[in-house]
C-alpha cells in the first residue's frame, strides 16, 4: 500500500487521532523500557513512569471510545452482533493466539522471569480470565476495551433505538462510569474488570469528544502553543497534587488534553516526523512485549551493559521490529507469513479502525 492510498484511508478517521494512538504507543513501550533501572521496582517508581502512567491508559481508552462513535455509530449501521464479532476477532483472538503459543516458553523461562508462570493446566486456563495469570500481562486491555466497546455499542444502539436523545444518554452514561469507578462491581478480577471499571469513564469522554468534536474545536485552540503550555503545566501540578489520590482522573484528563494539543498541533503544522508510524500501533502493541522481554530479562543475563543500554534497545526493539513486520505485509499481502499471520490472528492486521 502506498503513501497516498494511506492517506486516502486515513482521512475519514481524522489524521490527529491516528498521531494521538502513535503518542500512546510510543509512551506504552518506554514505560516497558526502564524494567532494568536498579532500586526502583522495574522503573515503575520512576518519576518519568508515574508522570506518564498518569494519563497513557486513559488516553488508549479516550481514543477507542472516539473511534468507536465516530466510525461504527456516526458514520455507519452495524448490527451489535456484526460489531461484537469484528471486535471479537480484533481484539480477543489476538488475545487467545498469543497467549496460549507464548503460554509454555515463558513458563519454561521462569527462572529469568521476575513474575514466574506455573506450567500447568490451571494455570493456562486462569491466564485468560484472571489479570495476575495473564501471560503477557498488559493485554488486560484488550479484554478490557473488549469488554468497553460492545456494551457501550449497545446501550447507543438500545437508547437509539427507543428515542432517548444523545443529550441524555452520554451524561447518564458519564454518572454509570464514575459510580463505577469509585464503588467498584463484585466479581471485580474477572476478566480484567477492575480495569474497565476505572478506566471506562475516559472511554466515555471519547465517545463525548467524537460526539460533538467540531463544535468543541470551534472553541478550543488546541494547537496554539500558549495552550499547550498551559496544559502541559496544569497536569503537572495536577499529578504532583493528585498522585494516588479520588482526584487522579481529573489529572488523566488534563494530559489527555495536554496530548490532543500535541497530536493537532502536529497535524496543523504538517509535520510528518510521525508518519511513517501511522496504522502500525495495534501491531506494535500485540508484538513490543517480546522484544521488551527479549532485550531486558532475558539479554541481561548474558552480558553486563549498563541498565540503559537494555532501555534503549527495548525502546528500539519494541516499535521498530513490529514497524518492520507491518511493512512487509502491506508490501507482501499475498505472502504465506501475511496469509498466515492474517488467519492466526483474525483481523489484527488488518487496517481497519
Amino acid at each position: 500500500m502506498s503513501a497516498n492510498r494511506y492517506e486516502q484511508k486515513e482521512k475519514p478517521i481524522l489524521k490527529f487521532i491516528s498521531y494521538l494512538q502513535i503518542i500512546g504507543i510510543i509512551l506504552v513501550v518506554l514505560g516497558h523500557s526502564f524494567h532494568e533501572c536498579p532500586d526502583s521496582n522495574y522503573g515503575k517508581d520512576l518519576l518519568v513512569y508515574r508522570m506518564m502512567y498518569s494519563f497513557r491508559m486513559p488516553l488508549f481508552m479516550f481514543v477507542s471510545g472516539f473511534l468507536m462513535v465516530l466510525t461504527n455509530i456516526l458514520r455507519g449501521k452495524r448490527s451489535w452482533r456484526s460489531f461484537a464479532s469484528i471486535k471479537f476477532k480484533r481484539l480477543i483472538i489476538p488475545f487467545i493466539t498469543l497467549s496460549a503459543v507464548t503460554f509454555i516458553p515463558r513458563s519454561l523461562l521462569s527462572t529469568y522471569a521476575d513474575e514466574p508462570l506455573e506450567l500447568s493446566l490451571q494455570t493456562f486456563l486462569k491466564s485468560f480470565v484472571y489479570p495476575d495469570y495473564i501471560v503477557i500481562p498488559y493485554f488486560w486491555f484488550l479484554q478490557s476495551s473488549f469488554t468497553l466497546l460492545i456494551t457501550v455499542f449497545l446501550i447507543l444502539s438500545f437508547s437509539s433505538k427507543i428515542r432517548i436523545k444523545d443529550i441524555l444518554t452520554y451524561p447518564l452514561l458519564i454518572i454509570l462510569f464514575v459510580l463505577l469507578h469509585y464503588f467498584p462491581i463484585i466479581g471485580i478480577q474477572f476478566f480484567s474488570l477492575y480495569k474497565t471499571c476505572e478506566l471506562g469513564i475516559f472511554f466515555i469522554l471519547g465517545c463525548c469528544y467524537a460526539r460533538c468534536y467540531r463544535a468543541i474545536d470551534s472553541h478550543i485552540p488546541w494547537s496554539k502553543t500558549s495552550f499547550l503550555f498551559i496544559c502541559s503545566a496544569v497536569w503537572a501540578i495536577l499529578f504532583f497534587l493528585t498522585e494516588y489520590t479520588i482526584y487522579s482522573p481529573v489529572c488523566s484528563l488534563t494530559g489527555i488534553c495536554m496530548c490532543i494539543s500535541i497530536a493537532k498541533a502536529i497535524e496543523s503544522n504538517r509535520l510528518n516526523f510521525l508518519d511513517h508510524m501511522l496504522g502500525t500501533n495495534y501491531i506494535i502493541f500485540l508484538l513490543s512485549w517480546y522484544f521488551n522481554i527479549a532485550s531486558q530479562q532475558l539479554l541481561h543475563h548474558f552480558v553486563d551493559w549498563p541498565w540503559w543500554i537494555f532501555s534503549i534497545l527495548s525502546l528500539i526493539t519494541g516499535i521498530y521490529v513490529p514497524w518492520i513486520f507491518y511493512k512487509y505485509m502491506e508490501k507482501k499481502p499475498k505472502s504465506r507469513i501475511t496469509k498466515g499471520s492474517t488467519i492466526f490472528l483474525g483481523q489484527s492486521f488488518k487496517h481497519h479502525q
